[in-house]
């Protein structure tokens, strides 16, 4: 069987998958070139830069400071105008933090009265307000080379090992974190790692590195680190091997579960 057997041959109609009706940006199924022509909800759109397979191309003018929508949900805000057909990527889109405007009830309220009209859930309260539905202990690897021990400590859990009230030991190994250029790529792993460790869903976490990468764990330790009063880092070279990792990542998970499960 030959590949064109296999996989769909690139078109105008194929070569860009648009996820939501509401989205300005299509994402490029196959790498696009200059001059290229897609065909997104019966709209031609010539391509004006090379876009990767994977990245994103404008479908329609974003103004600059205009939300850039995917899935019709803002990703982003262009830096500046982008035309159909440019490539969308960390070049002219900005991220940036939500600033959210809190408005509290002036005068007595009747707790009682206004418990009746507000949306509940079974959750677990934290430290910082939010609340979680799920409480995990997360085995985070700083690196791909602390990717399998960080595999290897979860398996170590069997269901039986679980009080109730812990949904389980969880690992999120990758393939990144070694041998980085310090900039952009290291700065979205480490805000991607953080994200996992400040999750609301996580009660306990370990930040597992092997000690030499570029990812350095130091960077998710301290005051003000992500999850920082229910995290510890180690290293699998300062632990002595995988071994004795994974029996001091148990030793670490023991008293996390039993606060998870209070």
């Amino acid at each position: 069987m030959s590949l064109l057997q296999i996989a769909k041959v690139p078109t105008a109609e194929n070569s860009a998958i648009h996820l939501n009706s509401a989205d300005n940006i299509a994402v490029a199924r196959v790498p696009l070139a200059p001059g290229n022509e897609i065909r997104v909800d019966g709209s031609i759109v010539t391509v004006r830069d090379a876009v990767p397979a994977g990245h994103k191309v404008a479908l329609k003018p974003i103004a600059a400071g205009e939300n850039v929508v995917r899935y019709g949900q803002m990703m982003g805000r262009a830096r500046g105008a982008i035309e159909p057909g440019q490539h969308v990527h960390t070049h002219n889109v900005t991220y940036e933090e939500l600033a959210l405007e809190y408005e509290f009830p002036v005068g007595e309220r009747s707790v009682e009265r206004t418990l009746k009209n507000v949306p509940m859930f079974l959750g677990y309260a934290r430290e910082d307000g939010r609340a979680g539905t799920r409480n995990y202990i997360a085995v985070v690897a700083a690196s791909n080379c602390a990717a399998h021990t960080a595999e290897q400590i979860a398996a170590s859990f069997g269901p039986d090992e679980l009080p109730p009230g812990v949904d389980g030991v969880v690992a999120f190994p990758h393939g990144e974190g070694c041998a980085h250029t310090i900039g952009p790529d290291t700065e979205q792993l480490q805000r991607t790692l953080g994200g996992v460790l400040d999750h609301p869903n996580v009660a306990g976490a370990i930040i597992l590195g092997l000690g030499c990468e570029v990812n350095q764990i130091e960077h998710y330790l301290g005051p003000g680190a992500p999850n920082s009063d229910r995290l510890v880092g180690m290293t699998v070279q300062g632990s002595g091997g995988t071994r004795a990792t994974v029996e001091a990542a148990r030793r670490a998970i023991a008293p996390m579960m039993q606060r998870a499960a209070a």
